[in-house]
């Protein structure tokens, strides 16, 4: 659609939009299982106006709680704060408000700490499933650690707990209730509980109505299903599609991260820049793999067509997993790298080497950095982490 912009106000007009190759890469964003009251009163970690959502919530939970008409029992619910997920999102998310309530939160509120609490709220009898058991514990040791504090009683506060194999059945302003009937009153509650497809996603699967993309829903699940080469089923292999808005039907179902998407976007664009035929269909009408129009192959090309017994086909996407980092708060985290994958054929599991502590905290922000998309973005980041470290995190109501 184009914007037209007027004086203070602005209007949208669609119009069509011809094409001869279709990538689609829209994402997806935060799921609530259709439960009542997610979207009205829970935080969301998605957008950049999500994060600044939080940050406001955090802050006005801290304000509200320093009013001095309240009880002891309204400043804990006005300072519980929970968090329903305990994926590598969710985990990151609690470390990271754990670090505020430790390093800041002494700065500003001092006298409201002893009344902090934080709620980890996994439906399944797990966290950081993901993650080896061994890391998966070390999580669960550093998140729920005492907080040595100056200037309140005991100078220690414990404020986290996990409550696993809780279902949340439904959110009101002021409480999470779940299925075993309890309730537990709140102050902010961030749902990081999986993602699920946006509305462009599920228009275009009922664009495709009457193609193969129909009975591909089977396995792909409200994603869209595309073929070893990322073209969308049903496409005519003009339309593309990867990252978490896809599902590749050769895989078992990739989990949604950066790793995945971009992995998936340097194939693409390899395949797209080279001399192959995409788009060719056999007699009957069938979409043939991608055919060589005479360029010199790599050797995953030549590997490919030797395994497929055709000399002529581009090698199809592969899935490498490098391994997988999160937060655990306090200068620490984890890290679990792949050493040799998981073999599935003949049933032998991925090895992995695991680091945590300083070592992997290291690993992850040394990670982060050299993902960036430019040496601007990994330095104003670095002077983001060494302001932080010197003078704090910033608690200024936007």
């Amino acid at each position: 659609a184009s914007i037209a912009c007027e004086g203070n106000t602005c209007g949208a007009e669609e119009f069509d939009l011809e094409y001869d190759r279709l990538i689609f890469t829209v994402g997806a964003k935060t799921t609530t299982f259709g439960i009542p009251g997610v979207e009205e009163y829970c935080n969301f970690l998605k957008q950049i106006e999500d994060a600044h959502q939080i940050k406001n919530a955090i802050v006005n939970c801290f304000e509200s709680a320093g009013l001095p008409n309240l009880t002891e029992e309204e400043r804990k619910k006005e300072l519980t704060f929970v968090v329903v997920g305990a994926g590598p999102a969710g985990t990151e998310f609690a470390a990271e408000l754990m670090d505020f309530i430790e390093g800041d939160g002494p700065r500003f509120y001092t006298d409201l700490l002893k009344y902090v609490s934080v709620k980890i709220v996994e439906a399944s009898d797990t966290v950081l499933r993901p993650f080896d058991k061994d890391l998966r514990q070390n999580a669960i040791q550093k998140l729920t650690r005492a907080l040595k504090i100056k200037g309140i009683d005991g100078d220690n506060i414990q404020p986290t707990e996990f409550l696993l194999n809780k279902k949340v059945v439904e959110v009101t302003e002021n409480s999470i209730l779940f299925g075993d009937g309890k309730k537990l009153p709140y102050g902010m509650c961030l749902w990081a509980a999986g993602n699920g497809p946006l509305p462009i996603t599920t228009n275009m699967i009922e664009a495709l109505e009457g193609t193969d993309q129909q009975p591909s829903q089977e396995f792909a699940r409200g994603r869209i299903a595309v073929d070893p080469w990322l073209r969308v089923i049903g496409g005519n292999g003009r339309m593309f599609a990867f990252g978490d808005c896809s599902c590749v039907s050769s895989f078992p179902r990739l989990p949604a991260t950066a790793q995945v998407a971009a992995q998936q976007g340097e194939f693409l664009g390899k395949l797209l820049s080279r001399d192959y035929e995409i788009d060719a269909k056999d007699e009957s009408g069938m979409l043939l793999p991608p055919l060589a129009l005479g360029s010199e192959k790599t050797l995953s090309e030549r590997i490919a067509a030797m395994a497929m017994h055709e000399d002529e086909i581009a090698a199809p996407f592969m899935y490498l997993d490098l391994g997988i980092l999160t937060y655990t708060g306090h200068g620490s985290a984890l890290a679990q790298m792949t050493f040799i994958p998981e073999d599935s054929e003949h049933n032998k599991k991925a090895v992995h080497i695991n680091v945590t502590g300083k070592i992997g905290f290291d690993l992850w922000r040394t990670i982060y950095l050299l993902k960036q998309t430019s040496p601007k973005n990994a330095a104003l980041i670095t002077l983001d982490w060494m302001k932080t470290t010197i003078f704090g995190r910033d608690i200024a109501i936007i």
